[in-house]
């Protein structure tokens, strides 16, 4: 009769130990999946989060230049790998950019495509090349509304410049009416006029007004322009300092001594994307020595409401609310008129308004893709080379070898456990 005496309780635990470390270095995502599914099966609040990638938000460079209403803009963005090994990396888009698009890795000239689900970024990553960039576009800046104001005693184009995502170094190039003089540019922010003439360099000529230099996500512009003095008939101080109820004392003025009264604007150009109830205004100025009453009439093509008679007291001038509907239209232009009348003289304002179409749907196609993109092999084409062939066969060798060294390693510690049985066993005869 035969009996084995041994121990092999340390054996066994130190095996599954080296088995469990092994999986655990070689194998992340494999560890990750037992931990945070034997956490939920038992019902512990437990999750366990690796760090595979960092994207350095502040650490990125805008590859075009960036003009308003202009061409897509390329970002490239710095990107930390952490570990070694090849593996399949899911990461959120970076904060503030998920509105970008055709997106890419440069891993040292290998272009990886990324697959993008909803906000989330996928891709094979060669976490042995630590130091890498993030590829992708983002539309330009847009303009989603304006409001002009012509007139024959000033001008104003009040304008709102808006991005998805944060850009610098913005250049705006839009339409004016050249034909004033002393243009200044103002950023409006918290209901205050900053005077940025000089510092965003404007410069206005042949109906264009071009500054720079200014960095976005949104931001509002207001450009007021004087009527060029070759082109003042008369210019007539009224009024006294003291105005009154009608709205003030009458400003510098671009008007005939003839005249009775005049309207400000005597033209008016909105252009926006969005839907719904939109304030604007009308001055009535007064030049004669009574209290005057005016009637006001008006098309509602989508003016909905003025006030139909209004009383301006002597040499003042009253501001009078236009209020106007947007919220049935379509994308397209429209017109409206507004006439002002007293005595037998009127005075017609032409309001032009124009919807755009919406900014987030506009040239985006069902995919969720901006129409005509292309992919990172268009537009990078040749960077991928006959060193990436090396790296993929290197990479499929360096799998194939883990794989072995850990079957490699079991084997070792099968033969130990099973010498080191066998040395233990005694014989016992009887």
């Amino acid at each position: 009769m035969n009996l084995k005496k041994s121990s092999p309780l340390f054996m066994i635990v130190g095996g599954f130990v080296l088995i469990v470390v092994s999986i655990a270095f070689f194998f992340p995502n494999i560890t990750n999946s037992i931990i945070t599914g034997f956490a939920s099966i038992a019902g512990f609040g437990v999750s366990l989060s690796v760090t595979h990638a960092r994207f350095n938000i502040t650490n990125r460079t805008q590859i075009d230049m960036v003009i308003v209403d202009g061409s897509n803009i390329t970002l490239r963005m710095y990107m930390h790998y952490y570990d070694n090994i090849t593996m399949n990396l899911t990461l959120d888009k970076p904060a503030d950019f998920e509105c970008g698009f055709d997106w890419y890795v440069n891993e040292s000239g290998t272009i990886k495509n990324i697959t993008v689900n909803g906000n989330t970024l996928s891709w094979e990553a060669d976490k042995s090349i630590k130091d890498t960039f993030l590829f992708f576009e983002v539309p330009p800046p847009s303009i989603p509304s304006e409001v002009e104001y012509t007139g024959d005693s000033f001008y104003e184009k009040t304008l709102t410049i808006s991005s998805c995502c944060p850009l610098s170094d913005v250049t705006a190039n839009i339409s004016v009416n050249s034909a004033y003089a002393f243009y200044t540019l103002y950023l409006i922010e918290n209901n205050t006029l900053t005077n940025k003439t000089t510092e965003y360099n404007l410069q206005v000529s042949n109906d264009r007004a071009i500054f720079s230099g200014f960095n976005l996500s949104n931001k509002t512009f207001r450009l007021i322009a004087n009527p060029d003095a070759a082109q003042v008939v008369a210019v007539v101080t009224v009024g006294s300092s003291s105005g009154g109820g009608g709205g003030g004392a009458v400003p510098l003025l671009n008007y005939t001594p003839t005249q009775k009264f005049i309207v400000e604007p005597n033209y008016m150009s909105i252009i926006t994307s969005s839907l719904g109830p939109i304030e604007t205004e009308i001055i009535i100025y007064n030049f004669r020595g009574g209290d005057k009453e005016f009637s006001i009439s008006y098309t509602n093509n989508f003016i909905y409401d003025i006030q139909s008679t209004v009383m301006v007291p002597a040499k003042e001038f009253l501001t009078v609310p236009v209020h106007i509907d947007t919220s049935l239209l379509t994308p397209g232009k429209y017109t409206d008129f507004i006439g002002v009348s007293h005595e037998g003289i009127e005075e017609e304002v032409t309001v032009a308004l124009q919807i755009l179409k919406s900014p987030e749907t506009e040239g985006i196609s069902d995919s969720g893709e901006e129409a005509g993109s292309i992919s990172a092999e268009e537009q990078q084409p040749g960077i991928i080379s006959e060193n990436q062939k090396k790296k993929e066969v290197k990479k499929n060798a360096n799998t194939w070898g883990i794989i072995l060294a850990v079957l490699g390693g079991l084997l070792l510690m099968g033969g130990v456990v099973f010498f080191h049985l066998r040395s233990k066993t005694r014989v016992i005869k009887y």
